[in-house]
């Protein structure tokens, strides 16, 4: 018996818990002809900015959403719903080519995963500013390339929104005459992934900038940082670390802008294998170029000013 059927048997004995064409969903999925149609904790919606409705059930390509605030009232509501929900990993599938919104939440406990493509990108584009109003935990963004609606950040976070991730996305700079001031800012954000992004363009403050309160289990891996007229990445002194999370980790990123590259005013980050040019002077030690605490630094090699360094530098061995 394969194990779809085995699945289907405990569905209908009342063994495992049902969604059924709305929310409140379990592992199992039954459709209105009694059919198991999915297996798998979570449910899937589907966004297309250029040929949804939100007046659709969101739930195939046939049926999609038009825009994500549609998809993600959906699925905040299916998370919510029950016991199965609370435990579940939704995911919302996006295109657009673009699509314009601003949100005000984000989808709690789901992957946002970019189909398609825009222009020459092989990703959809989101134009807004993003903030959230309400905790929502655990959202993760991929392949989507976010752009600029109007002058200002592109996303600030918060403890609402904890566990948050950028995974391979773009973020623009400026377009046409608009400037992204910080392409994230975050004030007590724990569990923040930005990992495998571009950062492009003229930002006009520090691209990522990493605020007051607790910022825990911090990791900013293997981006790229395309310019930028300040820093690149910056922890303000007064962002904290707990033991739970654990310390922040800087590492594998390349970055060029026309100040510090990486700016660890916290002290509390480690700083590992990165590659950074600053168009300012490098200052004694690099200390115009990177700011951190040499005790958690490893291997990052920076130019600025017609050299080259390495951080922290090397010294012989007692």
């Amino acid at each position: 018996m394969s194990l779809d059927k085995v699945l289907y048997n405990f569905a209908r004995r009342g063994v495992l818990p049902l969604q059924q064409n709305g929310v409140g969903s379990g592992p199992i999925s039954i459709g209105e002809s009694g059919r198991m149609i999915r297996t798998g904790v979570g449910r899937e919606f589907f966004v297309a900015g250029n040929w949804g409705a939100d007046t659709n059930d969101g739930l195939s390509w046939d049926t999609p959403f038009l825009t994500l605030a549609a998809a993600i009232t959906a699925n905040n509501a299916d998370v919510a719903a029950d016991k199965y929900g609370w435990a579940t990993r939704n995911r919302i599938y996006f295109t657009a080519d673009p699509s314009t919104e601003s949100l005000t939440s984000f989808p709690a406990k789901c992957d946002v995963i970019g189909v398609g493509s825009c222009d020459a990108y092989p990703m959809p584009t989101l134009k807004g500013r993003h903030t959230a109003a309400a905790e929502h935990l655990g959202c993760r963004w991929f392949n989507i390339r976010f752009r600029p609606e109007a002058s200002g950040d592109i996303f600030t976070l918060s403890a609402y929104d904890n566990g948050m991730a950028f995974i391979g996305c773009q973020f623009v700079g400026v377009e046409s005459t608009i400037t992204t001031s910080n392409a994230i800012v975050t004030a007590a954000c724990e569990l923040l992934t930005i990992m495998d992004c571009d950062f492009d363009g003229a930002f006009g403050n520090e691209v990522i900038y990493i605020g007051t309160g607790n910022a825990s289990g911090l990791k900013i891996i293997g981006n790229r940082i395309r310019g930028g007229a300040s820093d690149g990445i910056y922890i303000k002194t007064d962002a904290t670390f707990t033991s739970v999370n654990g310390a922040g980790i800087i590492k594998d990123n390349f970055i060029y802008v026309a100040l510090i590259t990486i700016n660890d005013a916290s002290s509390k980050c480690y700083i590992v294998d990165n590659r950074g040019i600053s168009a300012a002077d490098d200052g004694t030690a690099g200390a115009g170029n990177i700011v951190g605490n040499v005790k958690y630094g490893v291997n990052n090699i920076l130019s600025g000013n017609d050299k080259t360094f390495l951080w922290p530098a090397l010294a012989a061995m007692a």
